[in-house]
């Protein structure tokens, strides 16, 4: 299955720099949120806040992984955010 991954911030560099942190990612069947997190090398800590089609997604990874994901979504995924 192929789902849409938008990155941002600091975690855009996981795409080619032309794609501008968006792509897509194949998977298999039955693939979960920690799945995709993990296929993309991004860290636990990094993966702050997490939206499928629009909608916020658990922190903890045992509920990452627990939620599967299904054909054409798409996966937004933003590091944590500084700012004073």
């Amino acid at each position: 299955m192929r789902i849409r991954v938008r990155l941002f911030a600091s975690l855009r560099d996981r795409f080619p720099s032309d794609d501008r942190g968006r792509g897509e990612v194949e998977l298999n069947e039955g693939a979960t949120l920690a799945d995709l997190i993990e296929r993309l090398e991004i860290p636990d800590p990094l993966a702050q806040m997490v939206l499928i089609d629009g909608l916020q997604q658990p922190k903890s990874r045992e509920e990452r992984a627990r939620r599967t994901l299904e054909d054409g979504q798409t996966v937004s995924i933003f590091p944590p955010i500084a700012g004073g």
